[in-house]
């Protein structure tokens, strides 16, 4: 378990000229036996391909941008504690936080409603190759690190909430492409030909924790 202190590695000012390949992703919540691991998080929605998955499947919702990991055992295990980990080395871009945590009710029809669309807790990561990942529904008061701090991979970042537009516990994980927008890192035939991740694993499974 790495340490939740700040690494200070490389200049921000930097991070577009060292890109030499595309980031590819870990997954971005612990894996410890008490966390994610032995089923304790599953994959309750994908990126939304009009209507099916990357991999053709129905496992997404309409107009969803990344990647949903739940929390089994809902409240509970967000009480108990699940940390979200930076997928991939970079520097804190942005975030929110302080915003209500236990939000449970979600209408497409009506965002505004309950919690509403704007009242997530959030981390925005930006990359060495300029790309962005994003951690969604934090939960509050526990992010680790300030705005602008750089981090080598997998560092435990904050714990998964269910703050804002969310019906329960859960991490949404995106991956954003410059002059493009939200892409997919899950690579399949209805999806993009090219993975993100450094080991996608099985369908409905979740992806391996090794860094780039």
């Amino acid at each position: 378990m790495k340490q939740l202190t700040a690494v200070l590695a490389f200049s921000l000012l930097a991070l577009p000229g060292l890109a030499s390949a595309q980031t590819m992703f870990r997954f971005p919540a612990s894996q410890l036996a008490d966390q994610c691991g032995n089923g304790g998080c599953v994959v309750s929605a994908y990126k939304d391909y009009g209507g099916r998955d990357y991999a053709c499947g129905g496992v997404r919702y309409s107009g969803h941008t990344g990647t949903d990991y739940a929390l089994v055992g809902g409240f509970s295990k967000m009480d108990y504690g699940v940390w979200a980990m930076n997928a991939a080395r970079g520097y804190i871009e942005a975030n929110v936080d302080g915003y209500y945590d236990r939000c449970n009710y979600w209408d497409q029809a009506n965002p505004y409603a309950a919690c509403g669309l704007y009242t997530a807790n959030y981390i925005i990561m930006r990359h060495p190759d300029n790309t962005q990942s994003k951690y969604w529904h934090l939960k509050a008061y526990t992010q680790q690190f300030a705005r602008g701090t750089s981090l080598s991979c997998a560092y435990w970042i904050a714990r998964v909430g269910s703050s804002g537009a969310s019906t329960g516990p859960h991490l949404h994980f995106e991956y954003w492409v410059p002059g493009y927008g939200t892409d997919d890192p899950y690579a399949g035939p209805c999806g993009t030909p090219y993975t993100r991740w450094t080991s996608q694993g099985a369908y409905r499974g979740l992806p391996g924790i090794t860094c780039q």
